[in-house]
């Protein structure tokens, strides 16, 4: 039987609109995803504890507050809302938000865990193959995610003592009394480094050294005009713009999105503090921001890496261990490949329509949507749960046919400047020499 729509993966992307789909619709649909249950970044188990965002950000609550599939009735119907309310958390604790993703991901009918896809053509409908059954869908929407960002210098070497860090719950280095490297300055690269530095002093690195190419470890910007970055109308303005516009308004805005929470870099801080003055003789942590990692070599049991600051700096790093928190990106799915010739690329992303449709040489009215996998088209909001449900929302208009529905918030206080000013934008900004 054909569906109108399968959905592959069921992470916050496809499970919020599976939760549209079932409260609107009930039937039709069907998203697999290869988990039983519902893991958030899987790989990452060094999270900081609490979300970026609002706990209103949720699956369902932007586009519909009176949902059953908000984060608000999820603690209402597991008998701990007045107790979050006592609670006072200043942020949504990480692995509550996780539970309560698991809790929507086995709620809903839609949602099938523990179905790989393996491969997906196109004969007339998309055909869908896993394991365990072949089925027919009118449309396709991919939610699987990024892949881990491995930069060219260390490929060839990753293995027991160098890995991504979407690789630290498999593999559990033993990094006591041991020389580790942190490559990378953002916020995962500042979670590893706490994480380390938190072991107890029996389980401590003999060494730390953090390399970031950042001149220095920047705060997270989440002022509320900047966070106007975050609502539709600013996704849409984006996607309008050429794409030399758009990079240079990604640059411009970094520090909305790339960089580190306040309270993990002062966290940082007072470690270094109390390893530096309180407890010498445990811990040597060594920060190296505005250095690039130039080669990396194995050396015996370890790595060596050559660090380089400008044009004539030079620093050589022995490492036992070699962490990179180097993030992810995007990269077409495996199961894709029968399909890949067909699909319109927009540098090293699928190009997409308003809709989030991918431009293909298929038949237009059967589609493949994409979520999460649209940064340099849609801006920085596009991996943020900020707008996690208006996408999902528009989408599911898409797939029903229906003028998007309208966003009574989707103004925002600030008026931009035109469009048509960028290009004397992007000469400024040239000039400046950033």
């Amino acid at each position: 039987m054909e569906l109108s729509c399968i959905g592959v993966g069921a992470g916050p992307s496809n499970l919020s609109l599976a939760c549209q789909i079932h409260e609107q619709i009930g039937r039709g649909a069907l998203f697999l995803d290869r988990q039983l249950d519902f893991r958030w970044h899987p790989g990452s188990a060094l999270d900081s504890p609490e979300l970026q965002v609002n706990h209103l950000k949720d699956l369902v609550t932007l586009v519909n507050p009176r949902s059953a599939y908000t984060f608000v009735n999820y603690l209402y119907e597991n008998g701990r809302l007045f107790h979050f309310l006592n609670a006072q958390f200043e942020a949504v604790l990480r692995a509550e938000f996780e539970q309560y993703l698991n809790w929507a991901f086995h709620r809903n009918p839609l949602v099938c865990g523990g179905e790989t896809v393996r491969e997906i053509r196109f004969e007339g409908e998309f055909r869908v193959w896993t394991d365990d059954a072949v089925r027919g869908a009118r449309d396709l929407v991919i939610g699987t995610g990024k892949q881990p960002r491995i930069p060219s210098q260390f490929r060839g070497w990753t293995g027991r003592n160098l890995f991504h860090l979407s690789d630290l719950p498999r593999i559990h280095p033993e990094v006591w009394k041991k020389d580790v490297c942190v490559v990378g300055g953002g916020q995962l690269g500042a979670e590893v480094l706490l994480h380390l530095v938190g072991l107890p002093k029996e389980r401590r690195p003999r060494s730390i050294t953090w390399v970031s190419e950042c001149e220095n470890y920047q705060p997270i910007d989440n002022s509320p005009f900047t966070n106007e970055l975050f609502i539709a109308c600013s996704s849409d303005r984006l996607a309008a713009m050429s794409e030399s516009q758009r990079k240079l308004y990604l640059r411009r805005f970094v520090l909305a999105s790339d960089c580190i929470s306040e309270g993990t870099l002062r966290a940082i801080y007072q470690a270094q503090y109390r390893h530096a003055f309180l407890e010498p003789s445990h811990c040597e942590i060594t920060l190296r921001p505005g250095y690039t990692v130039s080669y990396c070599v194995n050396a015996g049991a370890g790595h060596r890496l050559s660090l380089r600051r400008g044009r004539s700096e030079v620093e050589e790093v022995t490492a036992d261990i070699v962490i990179l928190a180097t993030g992810y990106e995007n990269a077409l799915p495996d199961f894709l490949e029968p399909m890949a010739g067909r699909l319109e690329k927009s540098d090293n992303e699928l190009a997409i329509r308003e809709d989030f449709s991918v431009c293909w040489d298929g038949p237009p009215e059967r589609r493949i949507f994409v979520q999460n996998a649209t940064l340099g088209q849609r801006g920085l909001a596009d991996p943020n749960l900020g707008l996690l449900a208006w996408r999902a929302r528009r989408i599911l208009d898409s797939l029903l046919g229906r003028v998007p529905q309208a966003n009574r918030e989707q103004a925002g206080f600030i008026r931009p400047a035109p469009v048509d000013n960028w290009p004397h934008l992007v000469a400024e900004e040239m000039g400046s020499g950033i």
